[in-house]
């Protein structure tokens, strides 16, 4: 008992130190606690914590969900594309200007074997963005269902397995029909600058605009198997009024409180949004040579509660 709970204390340590240098939150501006229990907490150093100790899930992970007295609402198997459902690329146009580095390009949107390939290719293509051509050295693939299907509350999850290597940055996330935030990153993943990093999930909820950017956010770092760019996993997610619980491979590795404060951000149907791109600072360390990466999802199930 002494030894678990040692080994909770240095997770919540080690988590609250990875926390204060995390470069996703080096240009955000800092959480107010008014709206959320503390950022990092015992209790969730203790789920880290028991899905650290069972690194190794079986190849074939089951849902966390109980599928009784929910209803599924959404689904896809990925034997094909199926543009009814998908957008590929985003609403707004081929790219975003605060990324410009990279460009949504249907030709990294596939299908083979039941399998949908999202790629992260060096394609240079020049881009007229407003009143300026850019050069965009990187093609990416992106899908989304603002075309077909917005959900508020319910249960999403994905079986996917991560892209290889620098610079990565795969993510599957949820976010307003009509406007941005509201946002709930299911997972982002980071390549960083060896590739080693892309084992560490981070599951984020963003609220509030300033410009381009959200003015509040929190995220949860959840230490995975070092296997998730060669083995698949299932990433799930609960969200409800009162609260968000993340699930990795049927675990709960996650769970934040929502209450009415933040929740009249939250409050809104959102479109799902499945994506491979890249991160600009770490585009240098990408092997010479480099021509492409792929982000495999092998399934998406959406349900909501049954009233």
């Amino acid at each position: 008992m002494k030894a678990l709970l040692l080994l909770i204390l240095v997770s919540f340590i080690h988590s609250i130190l990875a926390q204060t240098n995390d470069s996703l939150q080096s240009s955000k501006k800092p959480i107010k606690l008014l709206y959320f229990k503390k950022k990092m907490s015992i209790r969730n150093a203790s789920l880290k914590l028991k899905y650290h100790l069972n690194k190794k899930p079986k190849f074939q992970a089951d849902s966390a969900l109980e599928k009784k007295g929910w209803k599924l609402t959404f689904f896809d198997d990925f034997d094909s594309l199926d543009t009814k459902k998908w957008r590929i690329g985003q609403a707004w146009g081929e790219m975003h200007p605060d990324n410009p580095h990279q460009y949504y390009a249907a030709s990294e949107v596939t299908t083979k074997d039941g399998y949908l390939y999202l790629g992260g290719r060096y394609k240079p293509k020049q881009i007229r963005f407003k009143d300026s051509l850019y050069t965009v050295p990187y093609a990416i693939g992106l899908i989304n269902t603002d075309i077909s299907f917005t959900q508020k509350y319910g249960y999403f999850e994905i079986r996917s397995k991560n892209p290889s290597g620098p610079a990565t940055w795969p993510a599957f996330w949820l976010t307003g029909a009509t406007k941005w935030p509201p946002e709930i990153d299911i997972f982002e993943m980071y390549g960083g600058r060896t590739g080693k990093k892309i084992h560490q999930q981070y599951a984020s909820i963003h609220w509030g605009k300033n410009n381009t950017r959200s003015m509040g956010f929190l995220t949860k770092k959840i230490n995975l198997p070092n296997n998730s760019d060669t083995v698949f996993h299932i990433y799930g997610c609960e969200w409800q009024p009162e609260y968000i619980r993340f699930y990795t491979d049927g675990r709960l590795v996650s769970s934040i409180r929502v209450n009415p404060q933040l929740r009249r951000w939250l409050d809104e149907e959102m479109v799902i949004v499945i994506n491979n791109c890249f991160e600009r600072q770490f585009l240098k360390y990408l092997p010479e040579g480099f021509t492409d990466n792929q982000f495999v999802v092998d399934w998406i199930r959406v349900y909501q509660k049954i009233e």
